[in-house]
């Protein structure tokens, strides 16, 4: 029986079909070309235009690009990016030059790093209207006050940098200035991460000097350092020098107020006109003192300055208030928050009383050299000043003093002695409050603050009758029963008639 042959093995074929193959490499090459492409089709200036604006948040106006070279390696550069209000004209701001250092491919392998990111050529122009709204506000607008009111939210966005701000320049322009005021060149580094939570992002910013020695413009002074300086708002003039440090600063993403900054703004030899600050509270004082022309803040003036709670809030602000006679003038000291989002302010100013008074006005003689303060309601443009009770409780003190030595005969103290009471060689201090003064019943210290006055006027009127009666040998005038009451010497003990115990 012949051999049987070995049936032979199929013809061994390729993994995939010819059909497949080629459908297989039209998709490599294809996804190839899309990959290779993608930088040229995110550098299209219109279509990078739409998508920067569409990822700024908050943002409510136009952008444009002149030109864009993005690649997957870097860096990538994008030149002429301008960021304008809806309504057009000059852009509040615009930029030459955008350097980032990673390219396509290190950004989505380091999940949205960009690394250093440089910054050259930025104009910052913000022009104010009459109503002291910037154009700032139409392309990144504040959150609505009122019943329509929207609580910022603070976002997370999806990518990281470390950016690099050189010789930025800020103009700011407004009707009540002739001139636009331009800043020296301005350099900043900040960072852009998500906060320790990592529920939203933040800018953190570096110490910096960002200002020294600028020329002070009521452009300025109103426009920006009013919140930490308010008794520059609203001033129509303004002189003099002034340097903005910035020790740091969180700002959140979308929500830039609910951060928090510190810095020092230092005025040298600043002279303003007198704002409604100032003019309200003149006319609220007691003292009838004119509007001065000027307001004089004190000579190298450092003011401290801080972001919390929304409120900037500052400290060690002083300024002066001319008086009559060469070289003299009332120091005021400041304190207290402006709200960012509605301009609210919550001050307290203190007032120390000249030593020096005329005589002929005892009642402000006898406060000389006291303290007084007041504090300060409303907002920015419409301040109120309402009196927190230093100035009724300090004359209620007086008073008291006062009268008690009007009824045993005494004279009262000399100008500037009220500040000198239980010091030695100093008036004694006034007795403790009994049952029924003014620190059990604020109705009597109320009614002797209203009768103090006449009181005193009558005491200077009768010195001034004595001296006049002593020179013409005329008897001194008639005076009312009441007031002869109030300073009758008490009476002298009378002797016992005989037959009496």
């Amino acid at each position: 029986m012949p051999d049987e042959q070995p049936a032979s093995a199929p013809p061994r074929s390729g993994r995939f079909r010819p059909p497949l193959k080629a459908t297989i490499a039209v998709l490599a090459t294809a996804f190839a070309l899309g990959v290779a492409a993608m930088p040229w089709w995110l550098s299209d200036p219109e279509r990078l235009s739409r998508m920067v604006a569409k990822a700024l948040p908050g943002f409510a106006g136009t952008v444009a690009i002149e030109r864009a070279r993005l690649g997957w390696v870097g860096p990538m550069v994008i030149e002429g990016i301008s960021l304008a209000t809806p309504a057009g004209g000059r852009p509040p701001i615009s930029v030459s030059r955008v350097e980032v250092d990673h390219g396509l491919l290190g950004i989505l392998l380091s999940a949205g790093d960009l690394g250093p990111v440089r910054v050259t050529g930025l104009d910052v122009a913000v022009t104010f209207d009459e109503s002291h709204h910037s154009t700032l506000e139409e392309i990144f607008p504040p959150p609505p006050l009122g019943p329509e009111a929207i609580e910022p939210v603070a976002q997370r966005v999806p990518i990281r940098m470390r950016l690099a701000v050189d010789e930025a320049v800020v103009r700011i322009t407004a009707p009540w200035t002739l001139e636009p005021w331009v800043s020296d060149p301005i350099s900043i580094r900040a960072a852009l991460a998500p906060n320790a939570s990592g529920t939203f992002s933040e800018w953190s910013l570096e110490p910096v000097e960002l200002l020294s020695d600028a020329q002070m413009d009521p452009a300025v002074s109103w426009g920006v350092l009013a919140y930490a300086a308010p008794v520059l708002a609203d001033s129509t003039r303004s002189r003099g020098r002034f340097s903005l440090r910035l020790d740091g600063a969180t700002l959140p993403v979308g929500d830039p107020a609910s951060g928090s900054l510190s810095g020092v703004l230092a005025m040298h030899e600043v002279v303003v006109g007198p704002g409604p600050l100032v003019t309200n509270l003149l006319q609220s004082l007691p003292v009838n003192l004119p509007r001065p022309p000027d307001i004089l803040v004190a000579d190298e003036s450092r003011v401290h300055f801080q972001l919390v709670d929304r409120k900037v809030r500052h400290e060690g602000l002083k300024f002066g208030l001319p008086l009559p006679g060469p070289g003299r003038r009332l120091d005021v000291e400041s304190s207290g928050t402006v709200a960012l989002d509605d301009r609210a302010v919550d001050l307290k100013l203190v007032l120390p009383i000249p030593a020096d008074l005329r005589q002929d006005r005892p009642l402000l003689a006898a406060l000389a050299g006291k303290r007084i303060s007041v504090g300060v309601a409303g907002t920015l443009e419409e301040p109120e000043v309402v009196f927190d009770g230093s100035i009724r409780q300090t004359a209620s003190e007086v008073a008291t003093d006062l009268l008690d030595r009007v009824r045993g005969g005494q004279p009262p103290p000399p100008a500037g002695a009220a500040d000198r009471r239980g010091e030695p060689g100093g008036p004694p201090s006034p007795p403790a409050p009994r049952d029924g003064d003014q620190a059990g019943n604020p109705s009597t210290g109320e009614a002797i603050v209203d009768v103090v006055g006449d009181v005193l006027e009558e005491v200077a009127r009768r010195r001034a009758e004595r001296r006049a009666a002593e020179a013409d040998d005329q008897a001194p005038p008639r005076r009312g029963r009441l007031r002869q009451r109030l300073l009758r010497p008490p009476p002298a003990a009378q002797p016992p008639a005989a037959g009496q115990p």
